[in-house]
């Protein structure tokens, strides 16, 4: 396992500490005992708790995507490869609750340069899945559709999967592909 640096030592500790006790109840204190760092240094990195808060919500999306897309492309066929995103993220949320509930939990008002972010991360996560649709439709496997329109439509799909995860239920292999029997195959008879 590579050595992280030391900001990446405190987004990870201020993931888990504002996952645990709220953006309002979490104290730069408690972030710099669990990176096992003093306070000062948190602020040699970061100017505020706010930025820190979001900077460590980035963070952990990246991470998320990072993993996610290095899984996949180690999956050959893209219906394999649409499951194991849901899959990868199943898991990745049954191990780290912190990608759904640092937004979810945390009512902390978010202005346009997060949103700006947020939204950037989407596209990014869209222009991912639409490129293994794509994929789909130059082997023949899915029928030719707008691959950014399925993309959205997974996403949606993909977000209430995080949902499901995020209340504290599982999401079984039987449930996964289910989800992809209907995301393929559709609900008409």
């Amino acid at each position: 396992m590579a050595e992280i640096s030391k900001r990446e030592q405190i987004l990870e500790a201020a993931a888990k500490v504002f996952n645990e006790a709220g953006y309002h109840s979490a104290r730069v204190e408690d972030i710099a005992i669990r990176a096992g760092i003093g306070k000062g240094t948190v602020y040699e990195y970061f100017d505020s708790k706010r930025q820190l808060f979001e900077e460590s919500i980035f963070y952990v999306l990246e991470k998320y995507l990072r993993e996610t897309v290095e899984g996949a492309d180690a999956i050959p066929d893209p219906v394999g490869k649409l499951r194991g995103v849901i899959s990868m993220q199943a898991s990745l949320m049954d191990r780290n609750r912190v990608i759904a509930s640092l937004l979810v939990k945390n009512t902390v008002d978010v202005h346009k340069e997060m949103l700006d972010r947020l939204i950037d991360f989407r596209e990014r996560v869209l222009d991912f899945i639409a490129g293994i649709i794509d994929e789909g439709i130059k082997k023949g496997v899915f029928r030719p559709v707008d691959p950014r329109l399925a993309a959205i439509l997974f996403m949606g799909m993909l977000l209430e999967a995080e949902t499901i995860c995020y209340i504290g239920s599982r999401i079984s292999s039987r449930t996964i592909d289910t989800m992809m029997d209907y995301m393929i195959n559709g609900i008409g008879k």
